[in-house]
């Protein structure tokens, strides 16, 4: 009898998932502990809920079962079936394959010479690995228990994160539209402001004049802020598959793209070679780009340098952009990630605080972290670490 005629019968009415019994699933090609775990199962409760178990007598038919039933809880998993590692197949198959991290499997095993415990334990995602002969009803009852507790608590987690998610991808949405929204009127207040100023050149007063400076100062800033929360609300939005890229060819359109900031400050930017990652060329182009121009900005005086370099670190690389500025203090140096919060006003250094939130949305978004360190003689390093390769997503 195949899995899914075997198991007809066993499976709850879904119509009420808080009082539906937990799916348990005993994978095991023993009918001794297939008949054992049954009616362990049968006086054991969790958080209100009886226990309903369905059976596969190999790893093929538990696939089968996992397939047919996405709310299995948890796995009772016996090691050596059709093959000797059958067992640990199935798990890779559930956290790799499937990409399944809330389903627990408890692993139960008559011949621990397989597959040594401190081996398995370290290796897979599993909530315990057990000789059979050992597992009396109360310690079997108690592992069901545990299993179920941190199956609950990894929903709930997954089910935060999916509400989190929705949230910030409403609130890019929000930001995008609005500041699409307002670039067009804003335009016009600003064409309108420079060619009041040309008709009132001769005629005006100083007043006159200065009240004009202000208001073309004022749209120009606020023009230059919606470009950066609309270019921040696309990053956010936008989801591109990872691809091999060349980060040196990115510092070339870097270097392209701020040729009219470089040659205004006669700054100098000194780049050695750069390694090639996986990621979204266009969102670590403007990492590369926001970090490179605040360099530039915050070194007062002539000739301001920046040194772009990289270090392999662990599984990935840590680029590293140093300038020879005015620094930032270690207390505010989780702040400056923050949208909209700068350090200095307008007058000293232009800009509408959203650069570096940018930049830690980009590093998040490819797994990986910014952090910011001294430059040795004076100055900020802004320390990138990126993955070589970006894990699945599932």
């Amino acid at each position: 009898m195949d899995a899914a005629k075997r198991n007809a019968t066993q499976s709850p009415d879904r119509a009420s998932a808080s009082s539906a019994p937990w799916l348990i699933l005993a994978v095991d090609d023993d009918p001794e502990m297939q008949r054992v775990t049954r009616l362990a199962l049968a006086s054991c409760q969790f958080d209100g809920r009886g226990m309903q178990m369905l059976s596969a007598h190999s790893a093929a038919e538990a696939r089968t079962l996992l397939a047919q039933n996405s709310d299995i809880a948890l796995v009772l998993l016996d090691v050596v079936m059709e093959t000797e590692h059958a067992g640990l197949d199935l798990v890779r198959y559930i956290r790799e394959d499937l990409g399944n991290a809330a389903i627990r499997i408890v692993l139960r095993t008559g011949q621990p010479g397989q597959a040594p415990a401190a081996q398995v334990v370290a290796q897979y995602d599993i909530d315990g690995y057990h000789i059979k002969s050992d597992l009396t009803f109360q310690r079997l009852q108690t592992l069901l228990t545990t299993g179920l507790r941190a199956h609950v608590l990894i929903r709930r987690l997954e089910q935060r994160q999916q509400e989190l998610l929705r949230s910030n991808q409403e609130l890019e949405r929000f930001a995008h539209a609005a500041s699409h929204d307002l670039q067009t009127p804003l335009r016009n207040i600003l064409s309108l402001t420079q060619l009041l100023s040309r008709r009132l050149k001769t005629q005006a007063d100083d007043g006159t004049r200065e009240l004009l400076r202000l208001l073309t100062d004022s749209a120009g800033i606020l023009h230059r802020l919606i470009d950066d929360i609309l270019e921040y609300s696309r990053v956010g939005q936008a989801h591109p598959g990872h691809q091999p890229v060349d980060l040196n060819e990115l510092m070339r359109q870097t270097r392209l793209l701020l040729s009219v900031v470089i040659d205004e400050r006669g700054a100098v930017l000194e780049v050695e070679p750069l390694p090639e990652i996986e990621g979204s060329a266009t969102q670590l182009e403007c990492l590369l780009r926001n970090l490179v121009e605040n360099g530039i900005k915050f070194q007062p005086g002539p000739a301001p340098r920046v040194h772009v370099r990289a270090q392999r670190e662990g599984l990935g690389w840590k680029i590293l952009v140093e300038d020879h500025g005015i620094g930032i203090p270690p207390d505010y140096r989780a702040e400056v990630f923050q949208m909209f919060k700068r350090l200095h006003t307008q007058e000293q250094y232009p800009g509408s605080g959203i650069g570096l939130a940018m930049c830690q949305k980009v590093a998040t978004l490819h797994h990986g972290r910014i952090e910011i360190t001294d430059t040795p003689g004076g100055g900020t390093t802004m320390n990138v670490t990126l993955p070589v390769k970006q894990p699945v997503e599932v």
